[in-house]
């Protein structure tokens, strides 16, 4: 059986995703070009990115950078190339399926069990795999899924075939296309490849060390408005009463909301992406049915994060510039106070301006002030903790941000 396990385990190594994601810039051949009289298309350059000069300079803060980064790019990917990348799964297991029914008329047709029959059903499997893996690795694990359902069966429907067992050998099919029809459910593959809940590697990334205590929101409103929540998913214990979430995560009315409060924070010129992740405390399950949490996801009281990505550092840098000239800063300090006696502590800008509207008065014919915290790393501008109340007159804000990416 030459095809047999032949180059899996280099298969997850070569990842092609439909829509493959260029982490320098923005290239995702399957989006639409966004709209830019929509506040949410929000990707409208003022020049073209093409004119930066060369720009070798990783810019500031490069290893919150890099962890922003990867954010960014498997959250548009889930965006993007997930619906993709799950027809392919589809397709591929189909296939296998297929195969299955094919071998099977053949032994309806008077036609005896054979191993080269084995031997295609192992082939269509390891296909299976690879193609499955080629879509939706590094993201999730489709390989060893596909190929244990195969190996599984092969080794029992090639004894048999060498006995001309035809009973027993159709018995074996019928078990294994039992078993790849299981695969296919749309109740496994939103279990197994979720992204609503997300709870891959990318939960991990926006909360390292903390994914059971943790639930996020993310929207990416520049790519077919895009928003879920991402947090571990919860036992289905029977004596508990699970939280129910009865919104959608960060709806347009919440990012508008906080688009007010950002103010000139929001610089769409040579923009390529913009993330809002809100970091809030995961509800537990209750003993009473009263008690357990029922709501939108912003109920939770989470904490804010907007990230703007820009074409490189050097037009990052500009963008900074531009936002500080529209308000005023009192020093630097960083956003997490445990982290205040560390030497490698990054120091954001406390930063307000007065375009918002008043939030604590009815003084609305006076301009509202805005107090957050304001950060260039590589080429994302990152912001967070925007409100009406003054930085030394809200101890503790930070909520549950301890645990995000900006806040370790």
């Amino acid at each position: 059986m030459q095809r047999t396990r032949r180059n899996l385990l280099t298969a997850g190594a070569v990842v092609c995703l439909t829509g493959c994601l260029d982490v320098e810039g923005v290239t995702y051949p399957d989006e639409p070009a966004p709209n830019e009289s929509d506040p949410d298309g929000g990707m409208a350059p003022d020049d073209d990115p093409a004119d930066d000069p060369a720009d070798d300079n990783p810019g500031p803060h490069s290893e919150l950078a890099a962890a922003t980064r990867s954010i960014v790019d498997d959250t548009i990917w889930f965006a993007v190339s997930y619906p993709s990348a799950i027809d392919t799964y589809r397709e591929a297991t189909a296939d296998v399926l297929t195969a299955i029914e094919s071998v099977r008329e053949s032994i309806d047709g008077q036609t005896d069990p054979t191993v080269l029959m084995a031997e295609q059903l192992e082939t269509a499997g390891y296909d299976a795999a690879e193609r499955a893996a080629a879509a939706l690795e590094p993201h999730f694990k489709p390989a060893g899924l596909v190929q244990a359902r195969t190996d599984n069966h092969i080794p029992v429907l090639t004894r048999f075939a060498r006995r001309n067992d035809a009973d027993r050998f159709v018995e074996e099919l019928e078990r294994m296309h039992l078993s790849f029809f299981q695969i296919q459910t749309p109740i496994y593959i939103g279990r197994r490849f979720s992204r609503d809940p997300i709870h891959n590697r990318l939960l991990q990334r926006l909360v390292p060390g903390a994914p059971d205590k943790v639930l996020a929101e993310l929207a990416a409103p520049g790519y077919r408005q895009f928003s879920t929540l991402a947090y571990q998913p919860y036992s289905e214990e029977s004596e508990t009463y699970l939280p129910t979430f009865t919104d959608e995560a960060l709806p347009k009315e919440r990012r508008e909301t906080l688009r007010e409060q950002l103010g000139p924070v929001i610089q769409t010129n040579g923009r390529t992406a913009e993330l809002f992740v809100t970091i809030a405390s995961r509800p537990k399950p209750a003993s009473r049915r009263g008690a357990a949490f029922r709501g939108p996801p912003g109920d939770l009281d989470g904490v804010s994060v907007y990230v703007q990505r820009y074409s490189s550092a050097e037009r990052a840098s500009k963008r900074l510039d531009a936002v500080l000239e529209a308000g005023e800063t009192e020093g630097r300090e960083p956003i997490v106070p445990e982290t205040n006696t560390s030497d490698d502590a990054i120091a954001w800008h406390r930063y307000y301006h007065r375009e918002a509207g008043s939030t604590r008065t009815d003084l609305d014919d006076f301009p509202g002030v805005q107090y957050g915290y304001l950060l260039q790393a590589g080429e994302f501008l990152l912001a967070t903790g925007f409100s009406g109340d003054a930085w030394e007159e809200r101890p503790q804000w930070q909520g549950r941000l301890v645990d995000a990416w900006v806040g370790t």
